[in-house]
């Protein structure tokens, strides 16, 4: 039986890690993602015919809305298109399918205008329109993405594991020591904290853990719909105070430090060592921490 695969569940979920502003991804100074609060944007502009074209000034301004509502709502598509999905996917790829594109085109025609406004151009009057959705709810377009990749199937990454970009990768070094100790009596751990700093981890939605010859740990997983959908599969952190301080790790957080990175177009996967991976296997049948997504990844940059 296949297990579900989560692949459009956002993994930067922010809980209780700090963030004084929130993370932006931009497509063309026209749309953007807002990874924080996990919400689309866009702006169109349309420009008002001339008191020649429409002595009427009202339906002038109706007209140029409504241009500027539809170049809002193609922006706003470039950033749905725009969103990683996958190691190897994007959204993109999903909205080639026309059923799969119909479905989200149906959503965001409906989407709501948050902002209009007049602005001058070479003595032209156009109208500004921001629109926006939220990237997860009932009929958003992240959620008719998440019903497409429920049964797609993990494949292996290739695998990438030098810390400097300029440097070609090296073959992975499957029987690096572990790096984590076993739990003590009593103590089990609460969480699992990935530490892939130096790798340029790409941001992702559904990562995830690998071993070194890219096959997959831990990230395919089986639970309640509405539950990742809220939470995440996982969350990220800058640092490793910021992810000993999330809500996610517990009291008793073990800690594995990456061995490189895995993915194809997006390198957004961390790869770990085969004694950590059999430790973290380990771990995890005492306490099931993994089974309760209390999973952290660190990664460069911001969030």
């Amino acid at each position: 039986m296949k297990s579900i695969i989560f692949a459009l569940v956002l993994c930067a979920v922010l809980v209780s890690q700090g963030v004084c502003s929130p993370s932006v991804e931009k497509f063309n100074g026209k749309s953007q993602i807002n990874w924080t609060d996990l919400i689309y944007t866009a702006t169109g502009e349309g420009v008002m015919p001339s008191p020649v074209d429409e002595p009427n000034r009202a339906k002038a301004y109706l007209k140029a809305k409504g241009y500027a509502r539809m170049q809002a709502i193609a922006n706003l598509l470039q950033a749905i298109e725009g969103t990683t999905i996958s190691f190897e996917a994007t959204g993109k790829d999903y909205m080639e399918d026309a059923v799969i594109r119909q479905r989200i085109e149906g959503y965001v025609k409906n989407v709501e205008v948050v902002d209009e406004r007049k602005e001058k151009f070479e003595g032209d009057t156009m109208v500004v329109v921001t629109v926006r959705a939220p990237m997860y709810g009932q009929y958003s377009p992240g959620s008719v993405l998440l019903d497409q990749a429920l049964t797609q199937p993990a494949a292996a990454a290739e695998v990438n594991v030098t810390l400097d970009p300029d440097i070609k990768p090296s073959k992975v070094e499957i029987d690096q020591p572990v790096t984590v100790c076993p739990s003590t009596e009593g103590k089990p751990y609460t969480s699992v904290i990935f530490d892939a700093t130096g790798y340029k981890l790409d941001r992702c939605m559904s990562p995830k853990i690998r071993r070194g010859d890219g096959s997959e740990v831990w990230g395919t997983v089986k639970v309640d719909h509405d539950f990742v959908l809220e939470r995440g599969i996982c969350s990220y952190a800058t640092s490793m105070t910021d992810a000993k301080n999330n809500a996610r790790a517990g009291e008793n957080p073990m800690v594995v430090r990456a061995i490189g990175r895995a993915g194809g177009r997006f390198n957004s996967d961390p790869v770990i060592s085969d004694a950590d991976s059999a430790a973290l296997l380990a771990e995890n049948a005492k306490s099931g921490f993994l089974d309760k997504l209390n999973v952290i990844i660190i990664k460069d940059g911001r969030l």
